[in-house]
This record gives structure tokens, sequence and C-alpha cells, in this order.
């Protein structure tokens, strides 16, 4: 069963429900581009003052690709402000039972812990894909804790001056792709030694179609002329090397994008620990492999489940046949 409770906006209300058994995950696919190095210290205090309960006192946490620790007091409501609007919120199941959440539309999310409870990840994605992760943590006592802003440097760049970060860019502002080309290091740009030429195929971005497909909002999704490719139902016993005794994989669904092929595979963490992703695992004709998250948590954790996405030649069941038990 699918573990976690998700907070989903429907014309400006903010409803709590649990997903339904067998749903498939939403989460958002890492980074397209690696920002720089995180500090040390996540959280800085930007506005001192005495009483740090005070709303015009707030804590700056920069989104450096890493979690960011949210600490939590009982009783004592924290707000949390996103760079931008949440299309999705991931909270553990044991975790809203002792929490009350309320999400607004522009991104701030309201925290009161009602008892104590160990650190948790929550996965929150934005409108525009990007997955921010916190560790929250609740204690017993403690002093008042002044609201967290999350900044984010992507968002930042493509937010005008003067417009808050939950206000879209007017039009004539820097383009997301100019954005993201800014921060690519430069032997991984089009042309540099050993990057692949502009006319071999764009793996990264049929992968990215195929994993959007689990993740919201819909206009995030990339704009490929992909068609519904056959996906006969097969199991995969036997596909994988090594770790096919620790997850579980099958096929979700498959389009056909010029001469390739790309297929969502749904995947699940059996075991009670947690399990790395690893390419060398999967057997086949295969191109090209991504995953949502490098790591799926233990079993029974709430995050145990993940979407893979793999580039073929020719339909994936074929692709694979070879290598699965009939």
């Amino acid at each position: 069963m699918w573990q976690r409770e998700r907070l989903l906006p429907v014309f400006g209300l903010w409803l709590l429900f649990a997903a339904p058994a067998g749903a498939e995950p939403k989460m958002a696919p890492e980074a397209a581009v690696a920002a720089p190095e995180a500090d040390l210290t996540p959280e800085a205090v930007v506005a001192p003052a005495s009483d740090v309960a005070s709303e015009s006192v707030t804590v700056e946490a920069q989104w450096r690709g890493l979690p960011l620790p949210v600490p939590l007091v009982v009783g004592q409501e924290r707000r949390i402000d996103f760079p931008e609007p949440m299309a999705d919120l991931d909270v553990p199941q044991a975790v809203t039972a002792h929490s009350r959440l309320v999400l607004t539309p522009t991104g701030q999310l309201h925290w009161q812990a009602r008892e104590p409870f160990p650190a948790a990840r929550v996965l929150a994605t934005s409108i525009s894909g990007t997955l921010y992760q916190l560790d929250v943590h609740a204690t017993a006592e403690g002093a008042p804790l002044p609201p967290l802003v999350i900044r984010d440097p992507v968002v930042a760049a493509l937010t005008p001056s003067g417009h808050s970060a939950g206000v879209s860019a007017a039009p004539g502002g820097v383009a997301p792709d100019a954005v993201a080309a800014a921060l690519i290091p430069d032997f991984l740009k089009q042309g540099a030694h050993g990057v692949t030429p502009a006319d071999r195929p764009d793996y990264v971005a049929l992968t990215r179609f195929a994993l959007a497909h689990y993740l919201g909002p819909a206009r995030a999704m990339p704009k490929l002329d992909a068609s519904p490719a056959p996906l006969p139902p097969m199991v995969l016993t036997d596909w994988l090397r090594v770790q096919d005794a620790l997850i579980t994989v099958r096929p979700l669904a498959s389009w056909k994008i010029g001469a390739h092929y790309v297929t969502a595979l749904g995947v699940v963490n059996r075991r009670p620990f947690p399990v790395d992703f690893d390419p060398r695992a999967l057997r086949g004709d295969l191109r090209f492999v991504a995953a949502l998250h490098p790591v799926l948590a233990p079993a029974g954790s709430g995050h145990q489940h993940t979407v893979w996405a793999v580039v073929t030649d020719q339909p994936f069941h074929r692709a694979v046949a070879a290598h699965v038990a009939h």
C-alpha cells in the first residue's frame, strides 16, 4: 500500500488525502542542472531581532540540491516559504498523523506538530518540476522558531526584480533554458570534448518526458512528438542482475518518439533497507536509463516507490525478451 499523504490544490483550496492502494508515485525528477556546492550550514539568520517568533524575523536556506533540516516545536506553528507554488507535497503518513499542515496556493506551508517525531524526509514538488527535500523533525520543548524562507538561485534568476517568488516572470524575462545553460560547466556543453554531438538523440529529453507523466503539473512536460507504443503485459522476473531479489519492477507505459522508444517502469523496494539505483543491473538491448531517485528507501517507509525510464531502439518487450523468465 502506498504509505504517504499529499496536499494538492483544488480551485484555491487545499485538501488532505491518502493516495489509494497501488497508486504510482508522483515525484519530480532530479534537477536538470546541478547547483553549486552547498554551504555546510544550510540555514542562516538574515534578520536578527530579540523576538525570534516575530513575523519580521526570518531564516533563509539556500537550495543547493541537499535536504534542508527543518526543526519544529510541538504546539507551535512554523511557516515554510517555498520559492514558488507547490504542485505536490509528499509527507510520510506517520508524520501527518501527528501534524496539522496547511499549504497555500502561493507556496507557504504552515506546519504545527502535535507530538514529537524523529527526522522524516518530506518531498515538495514545485509547479516547474523542481523537487525540494526537507528533513523535518519535532521536539517537545524549545523556543519559538521564525519562518523559514527557502531560496532557489534558478527561480531567483527567472523572477524579475520587484516580483515575489510566487509570481511568474513577465514576458521578455530570462528564459528558463538560458538560466539552466548558464549553470552547465563548460566541459558538459555541446561541442566540448567527449560531449554527445547535437545531432545525436537527446536521451535526457526522452527520459524526462516519460518521468513527467508521474509528477505534476502537465505543463512542465517536455513538448515532444510522441505516440503511445504497445506494451504487452509481462513479468520482469530474472531481468535484473543481483537486485532482482530486492525490488519489484513492472512496466507502466511506453511511447515512440522518433526512431526510439521510451518506457516508464514502476519500481518498489521489498526489503527493510535502502537499495541504490545501479544501471548495471538492467539487462537487454538498452540505450539509456534514468531514475527519479538514486536510492529507494526501505519498504514501509512511504518512499519505497520510484519510476525508471528506459530508452530502446525497439519496443521494450522485444529489447528485454531474451533476459526475462517466460
